[in-house]
Formats: structure tokens, C-alpha cells, sequence
């Protein structure tokens, strides 16, 4: 019987939280990555079964909704089902839950492609779903999120070199690494009194050992809490993103 819905329980250590005490974006995506990709080897296509088409899965856009920061020496249940499957691409849900409490405290929605591991474009996906029954008609109640657009300009900026630590299976730049160099881009004190409560993502082009990046940031409007970023290789957009925070009570 195809497994719809997909669940993975964990405890949330020390080890995997911040400065604040709660679980950094750069590990709450990491963790979506880990259960889509666990669901997607319960369904039969994961990895092995990408490889035999000559194609691997890439994460194109992902938006998350913090209700509630996950936080140290609590238990989670993160849920993931497939919302879509067609030749070009698919598109998955999450939802974190709190276990002792029931309370839903992130909601998140992605959409995922495939990359021709020789040409490095779009490959079909076609293959993949033959024979398969795996789209959920379970509603997703989150916010899907818009257009990220290129930045005009840049209030602030950094530098980044590429490190080993920094690629992946793919031999391209992890979705952690842009992350964290995205978070970064504020000092710890400004952690302590604001909090992250909204993230968007689109990833446009990939990054390789070596490279050299430049990581922009712009409020966005007037709202000196919103702030789009565009994380560039010459002149090439890697990836653009937006962050909502919120100044903690």
C-alpha cells in the first residue's frame, strides 16, 4: 500500500539548536530535505531509483511558516505528503507538530525538479511516476508564498568562497551553506531580541567549489522586517530568498 503520508519523530538536542535555544533555519530546512527524501525512498523514487533515469532531485523553491521556533529538549513529529506530480516537476508539504502538545508550529511547502546528471538541465520526471498512485489530496493550509524578484540595489553585503564542506552529492553548493549565509547576515544580539517567522526561497543557479559569492540584503518596502536577499556567482543569481522576522515578546 503507497505510504501518502509520510512521519518521522525526533527529539531536538542541544546539539542541533542555537544561540537562543531553538532550532536554526538552516536545520529546519535540512530536516525537510531529510524526511522528503525519506518518503521518497518509501515511495521507490529516491535516489537509486533517479540514477537509473540519469537524473537527480533538486530542491527549486521552498517557503516556511515558523508559528512557533522549534526549541531544546522537546519532541517533534514532522508529517510530509507529495501535493503534485507532473512530467516537470512536484510539489511536497510538511507540517511540524508539536507531541506533547498537538499545537502545529511550522508549516511548509516546496517544489522539486529534476536535473539531468550529464547535461545539468530540467530532466523528465515521467518515468518516475509510471505505475505510481502518491499525490495526497490532503489541503496544504500555509501560504504558498509569490515571485522573488532580483535585488535593485543592496543595503548590505558579503562576501563567500566556496569551501569542500560546502558541496553536495551533486557536486553542487549544499542548500544549508546558502542558508546559513543568508542568517548570517545579522549579528547574534539581533537573534536575541527578533525572531524569524516567515522564509521564502527560490534557487535559480547552481554554485560549484571555488566560486566566489556575493550575498545581498534589502528591506523590503518600508519594512525594515522583511528583507529580500540575492545570493550571486558573477553574474549569475543563485539563489533569492525573503525573511520575515519578528521582535520576540
Amino acid at each position: 500500500m503507497t505510504e501518502k503520508l509520510h512521519r518521522i519523530s525526533f527529539f531536538l538536542t542541544a546539539a542541533e539548536v542555537n544561540a537562543q535555544r531553538e532550532m536554526p533555519l538552516s536545520r529546519i530546512v535540512t530536516t525537510i530535505i531529510d524526511v522528503a527524501t525519506s518518503h521518497a525512498n518509501a515511495l521507490g523514487i529516491g535516489f537509486d531509483r533517479m540514477i537509473r533515469e540519469g537524473i537527480s532531485w533538486v530542491l527549486s523553491r521552498l517557503t516556511i511558516d515558523i508559528v512557533e521556533c522549534p526549541s531544546v529538549n522537546r519532541n517533534y513529529r514532522m508529517e510530509t505528503w507529495v501535493e503534485s506530480a507532473t512530467r516537470l516537476f512536484s510539489e511536497r508539504d510538511f507540517e511540524l507538530i508539536d507531541i506533547e502538545t498537538g499545537k502545529t508550529v511550522l508549516r511548509a511547502h516546496s517544489v522539486w525538479m529534476a536535473i539531468n546528471m550529464a547535461t545539468r538541465r530540467p530532466g523528465d520526471l515521467s518515468p518516475i511516476w509510471e505505475g505510481k498512485d502518491i499525490v495526497n489530496g490532503r489541503n496544504f493550509e500555509g501560504d504558498k508564498g509569490g515571485k522573488l524578484l532580483p535585488l535593485q540595489s543592496a543595503d548590505k553585503m558579503e562576501t563567500y568562497r566556496f569551501a569542500t564542506s560546502d558541496i553536495d552529492v551533486n557536486r553542487h553548493v549544499t542548500t544549508r551553506r546558502y542558508i546559513d549565509l543568508m542568517t548570517d547576515l545579522w549579528p547574534l544580539d539581533f537573534y536575541d531580541t527578533h525572531r524569524l517567522t516567515r522564509f521564502e526561497v527560490a534557487f535559480k543557479h547552481e554554485a560549484r567549489y571555488g566560486e566566489d559569492a556575493r550575498v545581498m540584503c534589502a528591506h523590503h518596502g518600508d519594512d525594515a522586517n522583511i528583507n529580500d536577499i540575492e545570493i550571486k556567482v558573477g553574474a549569475n543569481p543563485c539563489c533569492l530568498a525573503r525573511l520575515h522576522f519578528t521582535q520576540r515578546q
